[in-house]
């Protein structure tokens, strides 16, 4: 990985870093990218930012400056600054931030995220970024396994995050409805604890609500039960444990709650589509 030309906040207790090759003079293309789990004590204050930059928080609570109102940071928030933006925006002590960002090098503001409906400086919500965590995942991975074909492959990734980020956006409403607050709460330990959680059992237990019920908010807030994305995230989690080659499938099973390695194998095959053996190979 290249060196940072970001100065980093240090104000981040575990972080995983991108950096690829610089676009050239007037090309839209992501050059750097990140997941940051922040301190308490996190807050950004600054009067410019010479990069156009897409924040993700995928957990934890703060707030957003847009203009003259402070705008609540929470999972799902999507946000921009760049140059000529005045930034402010922090988490919670007590609830500290989960987040994605990834920096653009054009001199404009990015057509594709424009055309998406983002906006300089401003905050949009999605009503759900599960789907988008292990491609944001990938896109941070990629800078560990540069080679002449990573900028296409981050291209590709970033169009998929965008397309994603189009699909789930919600329109600015008044009070939520139980049931998506419910939904919320329940998404936000299913990311937080994935590693732990086992069963949807496991899930109704730590949220205190039904695993019938989450299952009905889960199909019509996201299409898919509460068991598949928690298979999907923990899958995501192993591919980039497999790829970062420390661990051996039996160990990045267990590491993911498996204690069978066959029964691991036979997950990650299912929802992957290769074997664990053949990650990071070739």
């Amino acid at each position: 990985m290249e060196k940072s030309p970001l100065e980093l906040s240090p104000q981040v207790r575990h972080a995983r870093y991108a950096t690829f090759s610089r676009p050239t003079e007037g090309v839209e293309r992501l050059f750097m990218a990140g997941y940051e789990e922040c301190a308490p004590d996190y807050i950004i204050n600054r009067i410019d930012f010479p990069f156009w930059t897409l924040e993700v928080v995928v957990g934890g609570y703060g707030s957003f400056r847009e203009d003259r109102q402070l705008r609540q940071l929470r999972h799902g928030s999507v946000f921009t600054h760049g140059p000529g933006i005045v930034q402010h925006f922090g988490n919670e002590p007590e609830r500290p931030f989960r987040k994605y960002f990834f920096a653009n090098g054009g001199r404009e503001f990015p057509m594709a995220w424009h055309a998406i409906g983002l906006r300089p400086g401003k905050v949009i919500q999605l009503g759900d970024v599960s789907s988008l965590v292990g491609n944001m995942d990938k896109i941070v991975d990629e800078g560990q396994q540069s080679d002449a074909q990573t900028a296409q492959v981050v291209d590709g990734l970033e169009a998929v995050l965008l397309a994603l980020i189009a699909r789930h956006q919600v329109s600015a409403s008044g009070v939520k409805s139980a049931s998506r607050v419910v939904y919320e709460l329940a998404m936000e330990i299913l990311l937080r604890e994935y590693k732990s959680l086992q069963t949807l059992s496991d899930l109704a237990a730590r949220s205190g609500y039904s695993s019938e019920y989450l299952c009905r908010i889960f199909k019509k807030y996201h299409g898919e039960s509460p068991y598949q994305v928690l298979l999907h995230r923990k899958m995501s989690a192993a591919w980039l444990l497999l790829r970062d080659g420390q661990l051996q499938v039996g160990a990045v099973g267990r590491e993911l709650g498996y204690e069978d390695p066959l029964h691991f194998s036979r997950v990650f095959r299912k929802v992957m589509g290769c074997p664990p053996s053949s990650v990071g190979l070739g």
